[in-house]
């Protein structure tokens, strides 16, 4: 098979977009080839006969996958093995990003090997080596290291049960500390290079252990930690970057999202709100890691009150204040939604979450995460406010928005009877809106 250079292997220059090569179909890999597709996979080869042995994961990008894929092909194809991959670029974007399940990201290609196979794997190694560094960690599977995207668990084909010296076990696949279950021989560990930790990020850690994982996604962790430079007993909140984790098609990954962050912390402070949001101790940013270290404000997110039907409009009247503020003085947030503010238990407001925030003047500043397609605002500080209100009118499964690709229509809206008082405020709020909207387009058109 011909070697096929695709564009923007290499990160692109932030805000620079780089041109995805779409996944190719077995088809396209080899003529021969036998495949089956489902849902979301495409898997091909002879199917394993045994019900457990070792998985290779592949972990890449929408960026790099369809080299990665013509690299690796023949070698899988030539050993007989079964591969499965994921069949679109929108699975991967959703696989990197934690969407199905944190102990999924970074799963992309997975290769069955029932029994260990020296050849394949040193071959493997040898094509992913151009590769260091740029595709995820794949969380819950053992790395063959030199930042390889290359890992490795023991488990089962066919279900979720194990059986090891005869007794069947559940096959965990949430867990890193079971990759080698007990009982199994890692046959693979003699083709792996040890991981040599960054000094700087352990002291940093240690500085801050965590206790307790509050949200894992593909681009980042956010975990409850102890401040043990603290005089006094003080728990923070440690937010953590993943390098190459959710790879944007810019280039921008989990680090930069939180680098980004942080600017929009220092932006805020800057500009007298820093009474809005949690309080920055301190922070880490090396090439490969980026660490928060951010004040712990006991509460809930107004998208927990209102999935626990506690939510109010006197919440909603005071959010919209919130937003009238930063937007005075040139703060957009991007994603002002009801998930990103903190109703504390003392009583009070807090916004959090600014990995799309920044100031108005800034030509990037507002990178907002949805698009409103029947009113199209031009104005960010309107975007802000259509995204707060798209987030109170919407449904939610599982917590998350339940609109298509983030694309909503408000309007619809308008002719609805509002359920609830806090429904019947969001409707009042846009009518006001479309109603301005109107006001000024007229305006524009009469002069």
């Amino acid at each position: 098979m011909a070697a096929t250079v695709y564009p923007g292997r290499d990160a692109a220059p932030a805000g620079e977009p780089v041109q995805s090569a779409e996944i190719p179909t077995p088809g396209a890999l080899s003529d021969a080839l036998a495949w089956v597709e489902s849902g979301a996979w495409f898997a091909c080869g002879p199917p394993p006969r045994a019900r457990q042995g070792w998985k290779l994961y592949v972990p890449f990008t929408p960026v790099n996958a369809r080299e990665v894929l013509d690299r690796l092909a023949p070698a899988m194809i030539a050993a007989r093995v079964h591969f499965k991959y994921v069949k679109d670029l929108k699975t991967l974007r959703k696989l990197n990003a934690g969407m199905f399940g944190y102990s999924q990201v970074g799963k992309s290609l997975v290769i069955y090997l029932p029994r260990t196979d020296g050849a394949l794997v040193e071959l493997l190694k040898r094509l992913l080596a151009r590769y260091r560094g740029e595709c995820p960690a794949v969380p819950c599977a053992r790395p063959f290291g030199d930042d390889l995207p290359l890992y490795y668990r023991y488990g089962s084909y066919r279900d979720r049960e194990l059986t090891i010296g005869g007794t069947p076990r559940a096959d965990e696949r949430s867990d890193a500390h079971t990759a080698v279950p007990s009982g199994i021989r890692d046959t693979l560990a003699q083709y792996t290079t040890a991981v040599r930790a960054d000094p700087e990020v352990d002291a940093f850690l240690r500085r801050y252990p965590a206790f307790e994982a509050l949200e894992q996604q593909g681009k980042g962790g956010i975990f409850l930690a102890l401040n043990l430079a603290s005089e006094t007993f003080q728990e923070v909140v440690l937010k953590v970057g993943y390098h190459r984790g959710q790879v944007q098609p810019d280039g921008r990954d989990g680090c930069s999202f939180l680098r980004r962050e942080l600017a929009a912390y220092r932006t805020i402070a800057e500009r007298g709100l820093a009474a809005l949001v949690p309080r920055v101790i301190d922070t880490l940013d090396r090439p490969r890691s980026v660490i928060a270290v951010l004040e712990h404000i006991p509460g809930s997110s107004l998208l927990a009150r209102k999935l626990a039907g506690t939510l109010t409009a006197d919440h909603l009247e005071r959010c919209w204040a919130m937003l009238d503020r930063f937007h005075a003085r040139g703060i957009v947030l991007g994603d002002a939604k009801l998930a990103n503010f903190l109703a504390t238990d003392a009583g009070d407001l807090r916004a959090v979450d600014f990995e799309a925030a920044g100031a108005l003047e800034e030509e990037r500043a507002a990178m907002h995460t949805f698009v409103v397609t029947d009113l199209q605002p031009g104005d960010p500080r309107t975007t802000d406010r259509l995204h707060f209100l798209a987030s109170i009118l919407y449904p939610y499964q599982s917590g998350r928005y339940s609109w298509k690709d983030r694309h909503v229509q408000l309007l619809p809206w308008l002719n609805r009877t509002p359920d609830t008082d806090v429904t019947a405020w969001a409707v009042a709020r846009l009518l006001a809106m479309v109603r301005d909207v109107e006001e000024h387009r007229a305006y524009d058109g009469g002069a």
